[in-house]
């Protein structure tokens, strides 16, 4: 299977890579700039042949729909979360690429009490005043499009937070009650490449703590999470 990992470079790309670099699938890893620590194809996912080619042969893509360590001006994130990540799923569409994985965010749900149990059927809740959540939601209504006309499949995981590295040794008192490891994360990204699901699917994914937040009885049931 070759995968194309757009975002490579953010803290979520990195954990990705480094996960599946020995999962015997084939990497070709894309950011907008250059990053001395990986091996990435520059591309400005404009509407053209440079990301045509960037799709080429390409079986899914991961795409990091959501990101919070760096800031960039506002007319530009937008823009990349908006038109730039169109235009990518675009050239996929017609590349016959069959599946993409949008790494989201829980954090998109966090305005709902804390006593609730929040599945996957009730509506985000985007701060407008966030940027960053605010980009994760038009990523998903962007990937909601492609899927409902049947361009590919799309598999929406909506991470945890903090992430952390390692496994679940790694967790603690100190990382909340809705994190997720560096592990969990590989396993739910290669288990929704391989599991046969709707054209369109929300799936929670949190490690395992006390008092977690978020239930992840939907990973389970789909992933095997």
């Amino acid at each position: 299977m070759n995968l194309l990992i757009n975002g490579s470079p953010t803290a979520i790309g990195r954990a990705v890579v480094a996960q599946l670099a020995n999962s015997g699938r084939q990497l070709r890893l894309t950011a907008m700039a250059p990053y001395e620590e990986q091996d990435v194809i520059v591309c400005e996912l404009e509407h053209d042949e440079a990301t045509d080619d960037l799709v080429s042969g390409i079986d899914a893509i991961i795409n990091v729909g959501y990101q919070d360590e760096v800031e960039m001006p506002v007319s530009f994130h937008l823009d990349y979360y908006t038109r730039r990540t169109y235009n990518l799923f675009w050239a996929a569409a017609n590349a016959g690429v069959k599946r993409v994985i949008n790494l989201s965010t829980l954090r998109l749900m966090a305005e709902y009490e804390e006593n609730l149990v929040v599945t996957e059927n009730w509506r985000s809740k985007p701060l407008a005043s966030d940027l960053n959540l605010l980009c994760a939601h038009l990523v998903e209504i962007i990937c909601k499009e492609y899927a409902r006309d049947r361009k590919f499949e799309v598999v929406n995981l909506r991470l945890g937070w903090p992430l952390v590295g390692g496994n679940a040794a790694a967790l603690g008192a100190d990382t909340g009650d809705s994190p997720v490891t560096t592990e969990d994360l590989g396993r739910a990204v290669l288990s929704a490449l391989d599991a046969d699901l709707a054209p369109w699917q929300d799936i929670h994914i949190q490690s395992t703590v006390p008092n977690q937040r978020y239930t992840t009885a939907k990973a389970s049931q789909l992933l095997g999470f």
